[in-house]
């Protein structure tokens, strides 16, 4: 899977550095005439927690899930001095989705705003899509208290974001279990806040739905492994047989089980106590 190679034009502005609970990722002007949200390694050695943001986009695109269109930035040393981050966390090629600007971020207040009442049942698809997606790769960092969703207004679309705490918090090189519930959006108001009494009577065909594009759709991840894995930047230092043999446990009979019982689980009992 041959990724664009992106180089930034301009200097980043101060402004464009941003403050969140895990990484600083960075607004950055690329030779495409966009801005991308760039994660970048802090660090020797093979940069995980980037590795962890390109395969979840890379597994997001194939579950037809509208994650940013997303590329390999390289971020030259005279357009850090603002950000006053040291010159070598730009050394290896950063992780870039693009911005978009129009997007609203989902979060408590979310519930309540006007503009977004209604939830198209395509979003709601969607909804449900990613809190299974979370639970597959151990995504234990997109919950109530920090959502990592954006919403499309135009399109009533949720964009998922911010992936680098996968494989329970970044462990891939561990042993792998399941999410806590309150790690999961299922465990949050937003989902009796997307059902109303129509959808709820649906619920045993929308769980049923899910659970067999789940089944496609990790089937065409793993058909894709292998070109997602020689797209990595050789910059990076990648150990693709190494990275390979960890990411089989995703696609094992009893992981995948795991993984639908749970979600039936949670997306049962969170309605129900509505």
């Amino acid at each position: 899977m041959e990724l664009n190679r992106l180089y930034s034009i301009t200097e980043i502005q101060k402004e464009h550095c941003y403050e969140t609970r895990g990484s600083r990722p960075v607004r950055v002007f690329c030779t495409d005439l966009n801005y991308y949200v760039c994660k970048y390694a802090t660090g020797p050695g093979f940069p995980t927690i980037l590795f962890n943001e390109y395969l979840a986009a890379s597994f997001l695109k194939l579950w037809e899930l509208p994650v940013p269109d997303f590329g390999f930035v390289h971020i030259k040393t005279d357009h850090v001095k603002q950000t006053g981050y040291p010159y070598h966390f730009f050394e290896k090629p950063a992780f870039g989705s693009l911005f978009y600007g129009e997007l609203k971020e989902v979060d408590k207040f979310f519930l309540v705003e006007p503009l977004v009442r209604k939830v198209s049942d395509e979003g709601i698809m969607q909804f449900l899509k990613i809190a299974l997606f979370d639970i597959w790769l151990c995504n234990e960092d997109r919950h109530f208290e920090n959502p990592n969703l954006l919403y499309d207004l135009k399109i009533n679309s949720f964009v998922p974001i911010d992936h680098a705490f996968c494989f329970n918090s970044n462990n891939l090189d561990k042993e792998f279990y399941l999410i806590a519930d309150n790690e999961s959006i299922l465990e949050t108001p937003f989902l009796n806040r997307f059902f109303n009494r129509h959808l709820q009577t649906k619920t045993e065909e929308i769980r049923l739905q899910i659970l067999h594009e789940f089944k496609n759709d990790t089937n065409e991840c793993y058909q894709q492994i292998e070109p997602i894995l020689a797209g990595i930047p050789e910059e990076w230092g990648p150990n693709r047989s190494y990275l390979k043999e960890r990411l089989e446990f995703f696609f094992s009979d009893y992981w995948l089980t795991e993984c639908q019982n749970f979600f039936t689980c949670l997306f049962v009992q969170n309605l129900k106590s509505s």
